[in-house]
């Protein structure tokens, strides 16, 4: 943990690093794992970023606490670029380094045993939610990224220069007693985040889109045939031959 100190709660952008596939390595792999990490993350964020940032190890990753007054942007335009770059040209080494990152914005407490708060929690577990550990698991990159509400629609959606909102895709993620949308972004592997958030979508127990309309999800173990069947706006509507005019319904919709 570096010098710097939060002396109140203060609304800042914080950064989770966690390493996939920590648990299963030796403890001898464990600790050269953890040199890898903070190595590859000084160098993305540069010795300058890197010593006004405080941050927390976590055993497996690193929680960074970026200062307000720094433009957030820049962990989008500069910072991640820069660490998905470094782990690809170290793929050969051994134990492969491979990161999920997640980001978020909110109220930061520190007091003598670390950093608190509810937006602590919900770092943390948009870093263990399901979408963003099936994005690792399947894309071609090396680090996988997740973003809150709150930075999606301040920096993502708000269009800043050198932020493709089109590379953001919605997901929506439940762990322990948090259930939440957030939106996933694979480097270099679109298609893999897009393929991520349909299952997302469709994956819901409510049966509701992202726009709060009902929709529909069938899953079977054989062929499924539907006749008249109309998909549209979210909702599924599968008509049915109209009934012998001599049995008449007689109600209300």
């Amino acid at each position: 943990m570096t010098s710097a100190v939060l002396s109140h709660a203060q609304h800042v952008p914080l950064v989770f690093a966690d390493i996939k596939g920590f648990s299963s390595r030796s403890d001898r792999d464990q600790l050269r794992s953890r040199e890898d990490l903070y190595a590859e993350l000084r160098a993305a964020f540069t010795d300058e970023l890197w010593q006004l940032c405080p941050q927390e190890d976590r055993g497996d990753g690193v929680l960074l606490v970026v200062p307000p007054d720094l433009p957030v942007e820049a962990l989008f335009t500069a910072v991640l670029p820069r660490l998905e770059h470094g782990l690809g040209a170290r793929r050969r080494s051994d134990p492969l380094l491979r990161l999920r990152i997640a980001v978020h914005a909110g109220a930061v407490h520190r007091d003598g045993h670390g950093f608190a708060g509810n937006a602590v929690n919900h770092v943390f577990r948009l870093c263990d939610g399901r979408p963003l550990r099936q994005a690792l698991d399947e894309a071609a990159s090396d680090t996988a990224l997740v973003v809150s509400e709150v930075i999606h629609d301040s920096v993502v959606r708000a269009g800043l220069p050198g932020v493709e909102p089109t590379t953001f895709h919605p997901v929506t993620f439940q762990v322990k007693e948090t259930r939440a949308r957030a939106w996933l972004h694979v480097p270099g592997d679109n298609a893999c985040a897009m393929r991520i958030a349909r299952e997302s979508a469709a994956g819901t127990d409510d049966g509701r889109d992202r726009d709060g309309r009902g929709g529909v999800s069938i899953s079977a173990g054989h062929s499924v045939h539907m006749n008249g069947a109309v998909v549209a706006g979210g909702d599924a509507r599968v008509s049915s031959p109209p009934a012998p005019r001599s049995r008449r319904w007689r109600g209300g919709r």
